[in-house]
């Protein structure tokens, strides 16, 4: 499996200055004038992928240290990630313990561009690839991941195994990086099981620690199964932090991090989110559209150890495609994604074959930074939300592919946890309801919002549901859906550890190719107008009500069972679909339960993950029941633009910003009408555009405070001051 990292600013032109804060030094207008701390003020950071053989005799051939960064400058990078070993495994430093890139000859390709790094101020990291590794694949046998089947991987990728010596290798070849060269930082890529591994390596150390043979059944019930993928996880975050201890004692004060993108893949990865335990910060690339872009942003803010973390892209529309550039539009909102939410920006090239860059590319990059340097100064701080989105990693998984062989495992992607988590986190972008993100890794951070979404959570822990069962009785809000809380959906008899809260108690689960959710509570059926039924295909929770609880829509099913349609006799009540039941079911499909001091509501299906726009306006509507607003802020604009709000206590300001995530591009200048709600007992005192050095005009509108934002096209930020 591959990954591609996303885009850390790049460049910077002099424009001119903004209003500062009374008593705070004017930044500098031209980022590329003045060296920057290594990691706090380095946003603009890039990484050339050097994937490349040496079969060939012109492979690299062309390569040359000084003109490699002098075009890197041309970007106006402030970092560069530099290669050190690639998915092919030779390496592009001199070293005595792996095999040398053939171009190299006796030259040191990776010491070229630490020392002309320097020479420009721009920090030199270094690249390590751990675990995909074609050389070691080649020559070491007894390194190599195999298939449950006993087979090895084929195809361009080599892959080994870090149960295997190959860790003594890597630790080996940190050791000559780290302690041979000035770098500022290693990024390790590829910090995940590229599948599930049968190799004698992991055989031997599962059966050493767990007394059994290694299972090959997906079994989620199964606590064979289950002690298997948590020593999958617990092997992988060992590893990585003994590759980060090893960098750290090699080159004492460096940073470290691991590839990250793994935070919304499936289990067989084997990523847990405490791999943030062995980075100093979190990083990585996604390419799911700007919804999944900031979502993982959110995920990023709350769960990195240091600040700014990195949100990473390619030049090109995917590694695959060597020479596509995005076109400006587009890699620039998707810079912006970055900006929106205070982070670094990784933007990924590719060398070509013979080792030069496409210098021109570099041009088109530098137009880039030059636009987006000028907000590093003023990002930063903490995020501002009213509601939460739940993301458990350890639901990451397809419960419904149970007691299959691993080797014939066909569906296991269909998370419904993920979809229906990017689904709610798209409907609180679109209405403009300001929300964050919480995970089974840092709960403690739940009391800073007032509400929290669980959307299709499969799994919980005692210790999780007692944290939601104190934040509603507290006076949180909580929606839930399908088996959220049910301690593991696939056990003989699943329960609800929030049954009390929720007000529901499960009876069962079915998968039904359609079936009807029928409001009967007033506001619902307005929020779903002119429809009279939302229709759902695929899995219900089935739940009896309890006492004192109010049922807000039945569940429908269709006229007759889909099933029994047949072209004689017919038995269906539409040939070309299945309409609804004259009369609604007894089921619940929505409830709403007092708790405490808080409210919960509780959805049959994972209406979240629709793309139909009645039901995430059913979503919605539940979501504002249950947390009525005042909001950290409100703003009166296009569904495509997202708005993002910071506190920075040490400025004494908040930082909004509004971002126009159109597909088509470009986009359309869009107007807004922002309401921010001010601090307790901080008033604002004047609210300034960014870069347009310019006081905006601004209303008391209790509780908020109130101003416009003329027609932009991309990136608007303000800065709302008080004390």
């Amino acid at each position: 499996m591959e990954r591609r990292m996303f885009l850390a600013s790049l460049g910077a032109v002099a424009m001119g200055p903004i209003l500062p804060t009374e008593g705070e030094e004017q930044p500098s207008a031209g980022p590329f004038a003045k060296p920057s701390n290594w990691p706090d003020e380095v946003f603009r950071r890039c990484s050339v992928d050097i994937h490349v053989p040496d079969w060939a005799p012109a492979l690299l051939s062309r390569f040359d240290g000084a003109e490699f960064v002098e075009t890197l400058a041309r970007g106006g990078v402030q970092s560069h990630l530099q290669y050190t070993n690639s998915h092919v495994g030779l390496c592009l430093w001199k070293t005595n313990v792996g095999k040398r890139h053939a171009a190299m000859k006796d030259r040191d390709f990776f010491d070229e561009v630490v020392a002309e790094c320097r020479k420009r101020g721009i920090h030199p990291l270094a690249y390590y690839s751990l675990i995909h590794d074609n050389w070691a694949f080649e020559f070491h046998e007894d390194w190599r991941f195999h298939y449950a089947d006993g087979s090895v991987p084929s195809g361009r990728y080599g892959l080994v195994c870090p149960n295997s010596p190959y860790r003594d290798y890597v630790l080996a070849c940190i050791a000559e990086i780290c302690g041979g060269y000035d770098i500022d930082g290693m990024f390790f890529d590829m910090t995940f099981w590229p599948g599930v591994c049968y190799c004698q390596h992991c055989a031997a150390r599962f059966q050493k620690e767990q007394g059994k043979p290694l299972p090959r059944v997906v079994d989620w019930g199964d606590p064979i199964w289950r002690s298997f993928q948590t020593s999958r996880q617990d092997w992988l975050l060992e590893f990585a932090k003994t590759c980060t201890t090893a960098a750290k004692k090699a080159r004492p004060g460096i940073t470290v991090n691991h590839q990250f993108s793994t935070i919304f893949h499936n289990w067989t990865l084997g990523v847990p989110l405490e791999l943030t335990e062995a980075c100093d910060y979190v990083g990585g690339d996604f390419y799911g559209g700007p919804t999944q872009h900031s979502l993982a942003c959110k995920v990023y803010h709350g769960l990195t150890r240091h600040r700014p973390f990195e949100f990473h892209t390619s030049r090109t529309r995917i590694y695959t495609d060597h020479v596509t550039v995005k076109p400006m539009e587009e890699i620039r909102t998707e810079s912006f994604v970055a900006a929106l939410h205070s982070a670094a920006l990784m933007i990924v090239d590719y060398i070509n074959a013979d080792g030069t860059l496409n210098r021109e590319a570099y041009e088109f990059l530098g137009r880039l930074s030059a636009e987006r340097a000028v907000y590093e100064p003023f990002l930063g701080g903490e995020l501002l939300a009213d509601v939460a989105i739940y993301v458990d990693k350890n639901s990451m998984y397809n419960p419904f592919e149970n007691g299959v062989e691993v080797q014939k495992l066909s569906a296991v992607d269909a998370c419904p946890h993920r979809t229906t988590t990017v689904g709610a986190a798209r409907v609180l972008q679109e209405a403009h309801i300001p929300f964050g993100v919480v995970t089974n890794v840092n709960l403690d951070q739940l009391s800073r919002y007032r509400a929290v979404i669980l959307p299709w959570v499969v799994e919980m822990t005692a210790a999780q549901g007692e944290v939601f069962r104190k934040f509603v009785a507290d006076g949180g809000a909580l929606y839930a859906s399908g088996p959220s809380s049910v301690e593991r959906l696939m056990a003989p008899t699943p329960r609800f550890l929030l049954e009390d809260v929720l007000g529901v108690r499960i009876t069962g689960v079915k998968n039904h190719s359609i079936f009807y959710l029928t409001p009967e509570d007033p506001a619902l059926k307005k929020a779903v107008w002119p429809q009279d039924h939302v229709s759902h295909r695929g899995t219900q929770v089935q739940a009896g009500v309890l006492p004192g609880v109010d049922v807000l829509a039945r569940i429908t099913m269709p006229f007759v069972d889909p099933g029994l349609g047949r072209n004689i006799g017919s038995r269906f009540a539409a040939i070309h679909s299945n309409p609804p039941a004259l009369e609604p079911g007894s089921e619940a499909a929505i409830v709403q339960h007092r708790f405490g001091k808080g409210q919960a509501v509780w959805v049959a299906c994972g209406m979240e993950g629709s793309e139909e726009w009645a039901d995430r306006q059913l979503v919605l509507s539940l979501v504002r029941r249950i947390l009525p607003g005042p909001y950290r802020f409100e703003v009166d604009t296009h569904p495509a633009v997202e708005m993002t709000l910071f506190h920075q206590p040490e400025r004494k300001r908040l930082l909004a910003g509004l971002l126009n995530l159109q597909r088509q591009l470009p986009q359309v200048p869009v107007p807004a009408t922002v309401r921010v709600q001010p601090l307790p007992e901080q008033p604002v005192r004047r609210v300034v555009r960014l870069l347009q050095q310019t006081s905006v005009p601004f209303t008391a509108a209790e509780p908020y405070v109130e101003f416009r934002v003329e027609p932009f096209d991309t990136l608007a930020m303000f800065a709302l001051d008080y004390g």
